[in-house]
Order: C-alpha cells, then structure tokens, then sequence
C-alpha cells in the first residue's frame, strides 16, 4: 500500500469516525428537539383554542352543527382540534377530528392509536371544558425524517469534500518526497556529494542530513578502498621486482652468488609481507571494522606484548623500560591495536637510532590518561620532518628501510579512540614518541 492511501486511510477513518459520532449525536439531539417542539406546539395551540372558546358568545354549538375549520379556531396546518364538555358532550372539532373522544385519557400528553392510525394528543381541562390537540404520528415522523435528511445531507456533503480535500492535501504534502526520489533517480551512481533538495520541509531535513550522512560515510569507505589499492600497488611494486630479479639472478648463477640472491630474495618476501600486514592493519583501522572483541588490556599486559613481538628484532636487549605506575591500569583500547601502536613505536626506534645506543620505554599516568614516551638516541627529526613523520609511507632520506606505515597507524589508532600521538625532540639528541591512551572507566 502507497504511502498516500496509507495516510489516507487513517486520517478518512478518522474523519468518517469523528464526523459519524458527531452526526449521531447532532441528529439524536435535533431530534429530541423537533419533539419538544412539536409537543410545544400542541400545547400551545391547545391554550390558544380555550383562550378563543371563552371570548365567544354562549352557547357553544353542539355537535350537530357545523364544525368549525382549524382556521376559525386559529390553528395552525395540520393540527386536529376536539372541544367537549365535562358531560362528554362534543361541542367543537375539527373535520378531519376522529370521531373517538380524545379527552378521556385525562390531562396532559398522550399517544393513543384509533383505528389504523396513531395520534399524539394534548388534552387541557380549562373551567367547564375539555380541549384537546393532535396530529398524527406518521406525519410527525414524516416531518422528523425532512428535518434530519435536511440536516444530515450538509454533514455528509462536508464529509466527502472532507475526504477528496484530504486526498489532495496529502499529494501536495508529499510532493517534497517526490521531489527527492526524483533527485535521487537522476544521480548517478558514482555522485555522492550531499543531496541538496530546496525549500524542503523541516520534517524532511532530518533524512535528507541522515542520506547525507549515509553518502559521506560511502564516500569514506570508497576512498578507503580506492586508497589501500594504491597503497597495496605502491608497497607492493618495489619488493614484488627485487623478488623476481633475485630470483632470475639465483637462476643464472651458482654456488654463493645464487645462494645470495635467494637471501636478498627471502629478506624482499619478509619486507612485502610485513609492509602488507602493516597496510592490512591500517585499514583496518580506518573502516568501521569492530575491535572490541579483543578487549581491554593493562598497561604492564600492554609492554609486556609489544616487546615479546619484538623478542626476534636486532638490539631488541637495548630496551629499557622505565615504569612509573604505581598501580594497575587499563586502558580504554583494544589490546590489538594497543600492543601494535606501542611495538611500531619500539620498532622505529631500534631502526633509527644507534647500535650501541639504548631505547628508552617510559610509562606514567598523566592527566587521566596513561603515557607511554619511547626515546631513542638517533639523529631525531627536523620541525618540518615531525609535521610530515605521520603520513603513511614517509621515510627520512638516511633510512629508506621499512614501510614508512608505523606512525600511521599509530596516528589512526588514537584518533579513533581519542588518544594522542605527539612527537618532540629528545634532551639529549634523539626523538620522543609520546603516546597517549584513555584509561579505562573500569580500574
């Protein structure tokens, strides 16, 4: 079912409901007053009908003479009039009266049926006479029914204007919908820039922001994807052509010459596969992929991982871990990415400082959050090479090894999880990678 007929479907309903209950009750009303009134009118006549007998000369005519028309007696149309005596005596009637006494019934309101007919009568006792008014039921009824056909017909008029207002009402307060699907229908499949739909109202902008939103976040994961494909295609090239050039020389040669070109052809296959494992990982990172199945770790859990992953990695005894927490703390990332931002940051300091030089992990809550300061000895950065250091697959000139994604991955981590990743020159010469995580509400 359309939208259109939904909407009208239940606001109909409802009119026809409401304006049904509405009628009933109008109607039920008018009626009991067209009773009254006709009831009022019989009595009224009544009173006007003894008021004229007792201005008219005695003796009334008996039922012998002529009788007397309703316009005589001042009746109004329709109206049946019986004037007896307190001995029964007619003395005064109407023609078209019935013939039975009326007036036996006593005083006040009465229905009576005589005949086929029944009559809805008012009998008065005024002195030494009996009055008494009536009509006829069917008229009555018949007069009733005019009234409520005559006020029923405008309600039902309005009613079904109601309905057809309603239906083009509704196709007019959904033009802005069809506006839209006609903005979407003509986009192409490739267009995600915001949806821009004027004098649109303001119960629509909050899906038209949702669509926006919804593109924006497509748009992302596209770039994404269209990122880590030129990123894989990038990182990928290089070692995928020492590979194969190492191995066509192993081919050609013998002995030691070919024994080394396999090394050299292994040491490629290694970088390749730690550049993609480090590319995987960032865009992991970055897309919406859930890491909270790898749960919380603690900070001493948390340098305890990342220097077991670096147990093989050469000067991996220079490390020295200076511990300034004085209790147990966790923090507030998934123990995966934690422990590979912590080990990226011990990695790039082995790499690039000295042989002889030691490396420093220093670990300490500052400002509610846990710090994790990783100093190394080398040659440190510029200010122009710090602003630069976390772009993926930035490389100083001196030391073109690696994959040039540790920093950027660590970059990516905090940003998703409200950390912070802060690189400053050491004291004494060398680099201070100052890591911030959040701690964990649970302590």
């Amino acid at each position: 079912m359309s939208l259109r007929k939904r909407l009208l479907l239940i606001l109909g309903g409802t009119f026809i409901v409401l304006w049904s209950l509405a009628a009933l009750w109008l109607l039920g009303d008018l009626r009991r007053e067209v009773t009254v009134a006709l009831d009022e009118r019989l009595a009224s006549s009544a009173r006007m009908v003894a008021g004229l007998l007792e201005q008219l000369p005695q003796p009334l005519p008996s039922h012998n003479s002529s009788p007397l028309n309703a316009v005589e007696l001042g009746l109004q149309g329709g109206l049946m009039c019986q004037v007896r005596s307190l001995r029964g005596e007619v003395l005064v009637r109407t023609p078209n009266m019935p013939q039975a006494t009326l007036a036996e019934y006593g005083e006040g309101f009465h229905e009576v049926s005589i005949g086929d007919e029944r009559w809805r009568s008012f009998t008065l006792k005024r002195k030494h006479l009996w009055v008494t008014t009536a009509d006829r039921v069917d008229e009555r009824e018949t007069l009733q029914s005019a009234i409520l056909i005559a006020a029923a017909l405008p309600v039902a008029l309005a009613l079904l204007g109601s309905l057809v207002l309603i239906w083009f009402g509704i196709g007019r307060g959904l033009s802005p919908l069809q506006t839209l699907r006609s903005v979407l229908a003509q986009r192409d499949a490739e267009d995600l820039q915001p949806v821009q739909v004027p004098r649109l109202p303001k119960d629509l902008q909050p899906l038209v922001t949702t669509l926006n939103q919804l593109f924006a976040r497509i748009a992302a994961a596209l770039n994404r994807e269209r990122r880590f494909t030129n990123d894989a295609a990038h990182e990928l090239r290089t070692p995928l052509t020492a590979v194969k050039i190492h191995l066509q020389v192993a081919q050609m040669s013998s002995g030691d010459v070919a024994q080394k070109a396999l090394q050299q052809a292994e040491t490629a296959v290694d970088r390749m596969q730690s550049g993609l494992e480090q590319l995987l990982l960032l865009a992991r990172v970055e897309s919406a992929q859930d890491f909270e199945k790898d749960g919380q770790v603690s900070a001493q859990s948390l340098a305890r991982d990342a220097l077991a992953d670096l147990i093989a990695a050469p000067g991996y005894q220079r490390i020295e871990v200076v511990n300034e927490l004085t209790s147990e703390v966790a923090v507030a990332v998934p123990a995966s990415l934690a422990v590979a931002s912590l080990r990226n940051l011990l990695d790039n300091a082995l790499r690039y400082s000295p042989a002889d030089c030691p490396v420093e992990l220093y670990m300490a809550v500052e400002n509610q959050r846990l710090l994790l300061r990783v100093r190394d000895a080398g040659a440190g950065l510029s200010a122009a090479d710090i602003e630069q250091a976390k772009q993926r697959f930035w490389r100083t000139a001196s030391t073109p090894s690696g994959s040039g994604l540790g920093l950027a991955i660590v970059q990516a981590v905090t940003e998703r999880y409200g950390g912070e990743l802060r690189l400053q020159a050491a004291p004494s010469g060398g680099l201070d990678a100052l890591l911030y995580f959040p701690l964990s509400a649970a302590r």
